[in-house]
């Protein structure tokens, strides 16, 4: 283990910039004047962006009152692979979930709110970025604000939801931003320096505990082939694991819906 996160670990908070607008605050964390400056867990939080993208380079709405941040990860398992996307969004969903909204992760890398007897909305995804040997996370979370069905791409699997429109509706103090923000990049550190340093192999376990329909039917979309079968475990590498025509099928990237 290197000094640098020993003392990190045993004695700071991670840091957080807070910026104006940017074009994208994946691109923003890149520029020479943060690649020093950012150690493992910092990160970059800013106002809006006027170029924010998502899976794919596809565009993504940003304005003002929702986050939009890029946190550097530690390039150690679990956040050295595929298994990356998985374990920041189980350690996302968990933190959420402490400040009382019922997350949960649809795989491999977006949150939803999984409210009792309604359909799951996104309200959170997550893009990884490796650049220079360095890994960065660039998480967009809608807390005042989301997409319009008409804006989402089509065919996508869910609609969107916002925190604050749960908060009002069942009695949450109205989410702020930056407060927030501080809360889940904490929750992040300490959840990987448990899970990493103290109980190897932690975040399969959660991940399996907040995903989006567990044990139930899903179909996954993979290139030309379309697979059905049911939700019975996270791999190792991040693999969602199926379980269809009396075997198990595992599976690295897709388009997930429940059949």
């Amino acid at each position: 283990m290197n000094e640098q996160k020993t003392n990190k670990e045993l004695h700071a908070e991670p840091a957080i910039y807070q910026l104006g607008a940017v074009a994208s605050v994946l691109d923003e964390v890149h520029k020479p004047c943060w690649q020093e400056r950012l150690h493992e867990f910092d990160s970059l939080l800013a106002e809006s962006q006027t170029a924010g993208r998502g899976q794919y380079r596809r565009n993504w709405s940003s304005p003002s009152g929702n986050i939009y941040a890029a946190v550097r990860l530690p390039m150690e398992a679990p956040l050295k692979g595929t298994e990356a996307a998985v374990a920041v969004g189980c350690w996302l969903a968990e933190g959420l979930r402490a400040q009382g909204y019922p997350c949960l992760l649809k795989w491999p890398n977006d949150i939803v709110l999984a409210e009792d007897g309604k359909a799951p909305c996104k309200v959170c995804g997550i893009l990884l970025e490796e650049r220079n040997k360095k890994l960065y996370a660039g998480i967009g979370i809608n807390v005042q604000h989301f997409p319009p069905a008409e804006d989402l791409r089509e065919g996508a699997a869910l609609p969107a939801a916002c925190l604050a429109g749960y908060a009002r509706g069942h009695g949450l103090p109205d989410p702020e931003c930056a407060a927030l923000w501080k809360s889940l990049v904490n929750s992040l550190f300490s959840s990987y320096t448990y899970d990493e340093l103290q109980a190897p192999g932690t975040w399969r376990e959660k991940a399996f505990q907040f995903l989006l329909w567990r044990n139930d039917m899903v179909t996954i979309e993979d290139g030309d082939s379309i697979v059905s079968g049911r939700v019975c475990g996270i791999g190792p590498n991040g693999e969602l694991m199926l379980s269809s025509q009396g075997g198990i099928r595992q599976f690295l990237s897709g388009s997930l819906r429940r059949a």
